[in-house]
């Protein structure tokens, strides 16, 4: 008997050092897409998304230095950069300097198209932080930073036309009391009626990624997600362990996932930081490198 705890002891140490470990490193995922309405220059963008406010290297320094060996020619965000409370909203808060900097500094050199998460949009809408949160939007106001709030720009990337839509949704639909499930009506209020895109590439930024199936039924090619940070702990097989609702084995924890019958596909992030359960366990942070072809490369 005192074996067998002196060896649930080592084994919950060697999870507890291999977490620090990883919450410290930064995965690349490519994923090749081949598009008819691609061009030969093959644009790259770069997705990630729950930063949550972490630092990776003094002032992301790291993070930074990665994204350049990368040269994305846009990147997406796919929502929750900050913490939804007022000792992280503060304006001298760690949290709120790393996502702010880091923000700056994307701007400086890349075009950024940040989707709203469950933590934004709290932020919006709480009375405590609302005013914090004003203040963070005014302080990464920037010509290259497109803030997509229920609405959609139309881009060029390199030759490739692309209109991407930014899918705000309520905090009702994260609660981790009671699932409520977003349908395509609730996209079509949002974002209005999906537009044929006989020329362009439709992409939807949702955080949530239990809004897939509604996100493909209404017309999005592809959609970006993040907000279940993996599954936090990764099992062969299985995948993630645990949602950010804390519900067993979400349906969709990270990865590609397809929904063949309205032809749409979701690229799920396993996201960068932490903040209520700060472990990781086969599940490193994660940016995800998409990069456009034409069909027949």
């Amino acid at each position: 008997m005192i074996y067998f705890i002196a060896i649930i002891i080592l084994l919950m140490y060697a999870c507890f050092f291999r977490s620090m470990y990883e919450r410290r490193v930064i995965d690349i995922t490519k994923i090749n897409i081949l598009h008819e309405l691609a061009s030969d220059s093959s644009p790259v963008i770069l997705f990630f998304s729950d930063l949550h406010g972490v630092s990776f290297g003094n002032d992301n320094e790291r993070l930074l230095r990665t994204i350049d060996e990368i040269k994305p020619d846009a990147i997406i965000i796919g929502g929750d950069m900050i913490i939804d409370k007022y000792k992280h909203m503060k304006t001298d808060s760690d949290a709120r300097i790393n996502a702010e900097h880091l923000l700056k500094k994307l701007c400086k050199k890349y075009t950024v198209y940040y989707g709203m998460g469950n933590h934004e949009t709290k932020s919006r809408i709480y009375d405590d932080i609302k005013v914090e949160y004003k203040n963070y939007l005014y302080s990464i106001e920037n010509k290259n930073l497109h803030i997509l709030a229920n609405k959609h720009e139309y881009v060029t990337i390199k030759g490739t036309r692309f209109c991407i839509y930014g899918l705000e949704i309520e905090p009702e639909y994260y609660s981790k009391k009671k699932l409520k499930a977003v349908d395509e009506n609730y996209v079509k209020d949002k974002l209005g009626e999906s537009p044929e895109h006989k020329h362009s590439i439709p992409i939807v930024i949702s955080h949530n990624p239990d809004s897939f199936p509604a996100c493909a039924k209404w017309g999005a090619e592809y959609v970006l997600s993040g907000h279940n940070h993996g599954g936090f702990v990764r099992l062969p097989i299985i995948g993630g362990l645990i949602g950010s609702n804390f519900r067993l084995f979400p349906k969709y924890s990270a990865g590609v996932y397809k929904d063949k019958e309205n032809k749409s596909t979701m690229l799920l992030s396993r996201g960068l930081g932490a903040h209520t359960i700060k472990f990781r366990l086969f599940n490193k942070p994660e940016l995800m490198i998409i990069k456009f072809k034409p069909k027949g490369q």
